[in-house]
């Protein structure tokens, strides 16, 4: 008596393009992003310690995201095959974890961001807002923890295929779960990636540089693209012709928006090497010790090293500098020259000379 083959799932032609699309995009995004995140990991813990709750939150975003990148990977297939439905039950269960850890990764990640523009000397309506947008992230991440887990009857009849009987909610209820949450996620990206250009863009710095850290923070809106590509996959996913195709595309955004979205969120910190290149270029972008800006400052200078460096960048003799530096140490700070004093969330309470008040930038990301 001949026994009968157990079924097999059928990996497309189209499957295995997709997975070598995967690996082909999300690996040098990922290196790309690492790179601005040694960088401000670097200027927060050298010379001086200054590692704050925001870098932290960065650094386990990181982890998080690549955590997921790799739950997600178990859907790859580089070559056209036949697999058995164990295998394939085996990857939708891991494939389904992702989800609570892309959530969570987003949310770190946001959250870093959010804590970065609270060091700067923000209105109250700035801040007001950013804590709101902050309270909603933290909504968003636990009822998608809560749906995740509890919208089937037994819960781990939402990933385990295999249980009989279940009660979970059908294919167009998650869709239009999925859409809300998608939603709203699209919003935060777009505040989050939209908010530090009009905050850096109103600082009372030169346009170049202005130019310079607005381009670097609108690397955010690639993450808003990212999101918005993913809601176009779940629109189609239930008239999808293969699922496994559409998993793998919606991998794809989902790993992109991620690595992305730390990208942005660190990128400010490449401001003092790339404008340290346009110099040797040619293209100063202000003229000022290329090594004070918002990435890095020193917390405390002392009268003498302040007098030699006004000296480099006014030309003036010792009379004027010791003249503009005793005058200004008697003076109290007023609110408007305080905007420019702020390092690394330490606020000065003494002034310096008008040339070191014109190029003592607002910190972020160090």
């Amino acid at each position: 008596m001949e026994t009968t083959p157990p079924p097999m799932f059928h990996v497309s032609e189209r499957v295995a393009f997709l997975s070598r699309v995967h690996v082909g995009t999300t690996i040098p995004l990922l290196a790309l992003c690492l790179v601005p995140l040694f960088a401000r990991i670097y200027v927060r813990i050298w010379p001086v310690w200054r590692f704050g709750l925001d870098d932290g939150f960065i650094v386990a975003g990181l982890f998080a995201a690549i955590a997921d990148w790799a739950l997600l990977a178990q859907e790859l297939f580089f070559e056209p095959q036949e697999i058995s439905y164990e295998r394939t039950f085996s990857t939708v269960a891991v494939a389904y974890f992702a989800i609570p850890v892309w959530c969570l990764a987003m949310t770190l990640i946001k959250t870093s961001i959010v804590l970065t523009l609270l060091r700067l000397p923000l209105r109250r309506t700035w801040k007001v807002g950013l804590y709101i947008l902050l309270a909603i992230q933290l909504m968003h991440w636990l009822a998608n923890l809560v749906y995740t887990f509890a919208k089937c009857q037994p819960y781990h009849a939402a990933w385990d295929l295999t249980v009989d009987p279940r009660s979970c909610p059908s294919n167009e209820i998650d869709i239009i779960v999925s859409m809300t949450a998608s939603g709203i996620n699209i919003a935060t990206d777009l505040v989050l990636s939209v908010a530090p250009m009009f905050i850096f863009w109103n600082l009372r710095r030169p346009l170049r540089e202005r130019i310079l850290i607005c381009s670097l923070t609108s690397i955010g809106l690639f993450a808003t693209a990212a999101s918005i590509m993913k809601v176009v996959v779940v629109a189609r996913w239930a008239g999808a012709n293969d699922q496994w195709e559409s998993a793998i595309t919606l991998a794809t955004w989902t790993v992109t928006e991620q690595f992305v979205s730390i990208l942005a969120a660190c990128s400010p910190s490449l401001k003092g090497p790339i404008e340290r290149l346009l110099n040797k270029l040619g293209i100063p972008l202000v003229e000022h010790n290329e090594y004070i800006s918002f990435v890095y400052m020193p917390s405390r200078i002392d009268e003498g090293q302040l007098r030699r460096q006004a000296r480099e960048w006014m030309g003036d003799d010792d009379t004027q500098i010791n003249t503009v530096v005793s005058d200004s140490t008697n003076r109290t700070i007023g609110r408007n020259d305080t905007e420019g004093l702020y390092v690394g969330g330490i606020k000065s309470s003494s002034c310096a000379s008008p040339s070191t008040l014109a190029s003592g930038p607002t910190t972020l990301g160090g």
